[in-house]
């Protein structure tokens, strides 16, 4: 085997695929006490493997800065735009383009001379990475002072183009490279939605990664997508094949859990693969998978849905805690020794942050899980996530953000905060009944809803993303997607007892040219399973 690649063929329930030597850890005791009431210190967030560890800003040559809505005012003054420069330190190519792009010389000459550069943690402010269209990172946003857009782009950069761009000041292009044109329409209906989603099925590709009518699609994994499409009668043949491929491009078979994104057009496999684990991510394939095994019943299904489950016990979650952390770094020399070399060193650092959107889509998860395989202990650990997450982040008002490693809180008033736990309540709640048999007390779900409803702005006619900003009002498609998801779990006089009108989320239910269709697809599985208060 060439010396630079680390996959290893493995097989699984008879199925035979390139990846790592398959150890699947067993599941760690369920904790029975609760944690006390809020941190009691700073977790680990790992040890030092004798890795680097990026800590950017650290050592930039840049002067900069964090986000401020006066930023806009020194704009104007300064006869300069503003450089916005979203980043994750669990990101490889950030730590690329940090190195090789920004820290260039020349682009730190003429951002210094020509920008007011903001340094944005993607998770940190979730928030103005969406509203700015961001869909992967490293990703820069450059606006003027009326916030209006001069140039965005996603993905690494090379100093050339980088200075080139910032000398332009000018092309508009979406996230995906394609330029967008006013002719380009939206897809709003289930029917479009499924045609869009037939003609990037790559049939010798086994992936939703060929082009369409509407653009071509990201190479960024769907797993919210492949979900929808486990029902859709027309892809039961295709699913088997396109579950093992996304499998086998993403999971670590010896620590469990996927991978953040393959580049299956990179030669180099060392290259090709984003190492770092999310939690949002992998609640989704946990999700995925479980649901896989319900659909197919293939035990290599079942198995991907342990190892994932196993992966965020044994790393993401904090015991003495009862909280899960956001992420674990991508480490390209870590995740090339041998399996045996790998289990006996110490992983790459964790981010310790807990967001409350992202704990959330991991309950759910394990709680469908749970329900699914009929597992005690994993039901058990959803129940006592759950009321941590609610100790940690909840308040009257609903929720916050997140809460930071060492404990402070961060950011009110963010929706999407407020929808997943309570996803996550009523997925608990499904599974509980079906394994002991009796629906469990809830807090009041119209209450719940109607926590909602500052939210909901009469401009827009949609629930904003953010209140209590100084950010103009606005909207997201997976933010309504979401909402929706919650409400057709809901029965009809719930809804209709709340402020929300279903019409108004299912009119926000809709996919723009460039966006993932993982934007809007559990949005329209509710719709295909029925929203209640909806004539469709």
């Amino acid at each position: 085997m060439d010396e630079h690649k680390f996959f290893a063929v493995a097989t699984i329930g008879g199925w035979t695929s390139p990846v790592l030597g398959l150890v699947l850890l067993g599941l760690a005791g369920i904790v029975g006490a609760q944690g006390a009431a809020g941190p009691a210190e700073a977790p680990d967030n790992g040890p030092d493997n004798g890795f680097e560890v990026d800590d950017y800003p650290e050592g930039s040559q840049i002067d900069w800065q964090s986000w401020d809505s006066e930023l806009f005012e020194e704009s104007k003054e300064l006869e300069r735009p503003i450089f916005f420069y979203f980043h994750g330190q669990w990101c490889t190519w950030c730590r690329d383009f940090q190195d090789e792009s920004l820290e260039n010389p020349d682009v730190v000459d003429t951002i210094d001379q020509h920008y007011i550069p903001v340094l944005v943690d993607l998770d940190e402010r979730a928030d103005l990475f969406r509203r700015y269209g961001g869909r992967g990172l490293p990703f820069v946003v450059i606006v003027n002072h009326e916030d209006e857009m001069l140039t965005r782009f996603t993905g690494h950069v090379n100093p050339r183009d980088l200075q080139g761009i910032l000398e332009a000041q000018r092309d508009m292009f979406s996230v995906t490279g394609r330029e967008i044109t006013p002719d380009d329409a939206a897809i709003n209906d289930l029917d479009r939605f499924r045609e869009m989603l037939d003609e990037v099925y790559d049939r010798s590709g086994h992936r939703l990664s060929g082009s369409a009518a509407f653009g071509t699609l990201s190479k960024r994994p769907q797993p919210w997508t492949y979900r929808f499409l486990l029902d859709e009668a027309d892809w039961e043949d295709r699913m088997p094949a396109m579950l093992d491929q996304i499998a086998a491009d993403l999971y670590d078979g010896v620590e469990g859990g996927f991978f953040f994104f393959h580049d299956w057009d990179q030669r180099d496999p060392v290259l090709a693969l984003e190492t770092s684990k999310r939690l949002d991510q992998n609640a989704a394939f946990l999700w995925l998978y479980a649901e896989a095994y319900e659909r197919f019943g293939k035990e290599h299904h079942a198995e991907f849905a342990r190892g994932i489950r196993d992966y965020l016990r044994d790393q993401l979650w904090d015991e003495a805690q009862s909280r899960f952390g956001n992420s674990q770094y991508a480490d390209r020399d870590y995740y090339q020794l041998d399996p045996e070399e790998r289990l006996e060193t110490d992983p790459p650092r964790v981010d310790r942050n807990t967001y409350a959107d992202s704990s959330g889509q991991a309950i759910a998860a394990l709680a469908n899980m749970a329900r699914v395989m009929e597992d005690e202990d994993t039901l058990d650990w959803a129940r006592e996530a759950m009321q941590a997450l609610d100790r940690y982040l909840g308040t009257e008002a609903g929720f916050l953000h997140g809460i930071t490693a060492d404990g402070r809180p961060a950011m009110e008033g963010y929706l999407p905060a407020q929808i997943w736990p309570e996803i996550a309540r009523l997925e608990l709640a499904r599974a509980i009944e079906a394994l002991e048999g009796e629906q469990p007390d809830l807090p009041d779900p119209v209450a719940a809803l109607d926590r909602l409803k500052p939210f909901f702005d009469e401009e827009l006619e949609a629930h904003a993303e953010r209140v209590g900003s100084d950010l103009e009002p606005w909207s997201e498609t997976r933010s309504q997607a979401a909402l929706a998801w919650w409400l057709h779990r809901l029965p009809e006089e719930i809804v209709e007892e709340s402020h929300i009108d279903p019409e108004k989320v299912r009119a926000r239910l809709h996919i723009e040219p460039g966006a993932d269709p993982d934007d809007v697809a559990i949005g329209f599985q509710a719709l295909r399973a029925g929203i209640p208060g909806l004539d469709d």
